[in-house]
């Protein structure tokens, strides 16, 4: 009785020995787990406080950008304002000057045409005339009014005494285009101006010899095609030549025609040729043929 009652304690010594080692090592686990929470939370902590400062900096410098905006916007909205100021006296100056001018051409006076600008000019008739006096300077006066202070010398030459070519060739394209009845007197015009465009690819060619500077129908076509939307070769072929014979006209003769004989891709054709040569004079046009044999051409606006 005795031996059994002491080996059941010692068993049960035992079994309890074992359970209070695995509960101090359940017990420390959940320390070591504890442990590593809370340095995991004091990591958390700090990101949250660096991001509540981060937000706090980014906020300080919207209301910054903000406060900057409404700066910019302030100054903005008074430049806008100082501009209107400004263009309403500027417009209220050009009235005035085109008032005083005005009054001027009606007393006759001629006043350079650098000075004026003759689309705001409104007076009797409401046109100007362009003129160009022996000083070499371009003028604007009432139509055959004379200078009674007599600035600038006698006048070389006047608008009237232009070829109607060169008339036309003054105005610009949406001018050019109201002033004549038909296309190839508006594609003269245009095409007379292209004189003065020097270059590689110009519609003119220059000339030598007796010719000054020509222009061939198969140039003034592709020209046409170029310049005109919607126009097929063909109908590009009919108006370069209706423009030639416009061209002949509008020049009172000073554009003379020629037929020349080319080949293309083994055919043999005649083409038209408008030539200008050396010794036709052009009003208004000063021709030093001993420096340069292409014209230098008063560029007026158009009256």
């Amino acid at each position: 009785m005795s031996n059994t009652t002491a080996s059941g304690a010692s068993n049960a010594l035992n079994e309890s020995s074992v359970s209070v080692s695995d509960l101090t090592k359940h017990v420390q686990s959940l320390t070591d787990r504890i442990d590593d929470l809370e340095r995991k939370v004091a990591e958390k902590d700090r990101q949250i406080a660096d991001l509540h400062a981060d937000i706090e900096e980014k906020d300080t410098r919207i209301d910054e950008l903000e406060a900057r905006v409404e700066d910019v916007a302030d100054k903005a909205a008074k430049a806008k304002a100082h501009r209107k100021a400004l263009a309403r006296k500027t417009q209220a100056r050009d009235e005035r000057i085109d008032e005083l001018q005005a009054r001027e051409f009606e007393k006759g006076a001629h006043l350079l045409a650098d000075n004026v600008d003759a689309d705001r000019i409104f007076v009797d008739g409401n046109k100007l005339e362009r003129i160009t006096k022996d000083d070499g300077n371009t003028y604007f006066r009432l139509p055959g009014e004379e200078d009674s202070l007599g600035r600038g010398g006698a006048v070389a030459y006047s608008t009237a005494d232009l070829l109607p070519i060169q008339r036309l060739a003054r105005y610009d394209d949406g001018m050019l285009a109201s002033v004549t009845n038909r296309k190839p007197d508006e594609l003269a015009g245009k095409a007379w101006r292209e004189r003065d465009e020097a270059g590689r690819y110009s519609l003119w060619s220059k000339g030598s010899g007796e010719i000054r500077a020509y222009l061939d129908a198969s140039d003034l076509a592709e020209w046409i095609r170029l310049k005109e939307s919607g126009v097929s070769k063909k109908y590009s072929q009919e108006l370069a030549r209706r423009t030639m014979d416009a061209m002949h006209e509008l020049s009172n003769g000073r554009l003379g025609k020629i037929k020349r004989q080319r080949s293309k891709d083994g055919l043999s054709y005649q083409e038209t040729r408008l030539v200008l040569k050396a010794d036709v004079e052009l009003p208004g046009e000063v021709t030093n043929r001993d420096a340069n044999d292409s014209p230098a051409t008063d560029e007026g606006a158009g009256e």
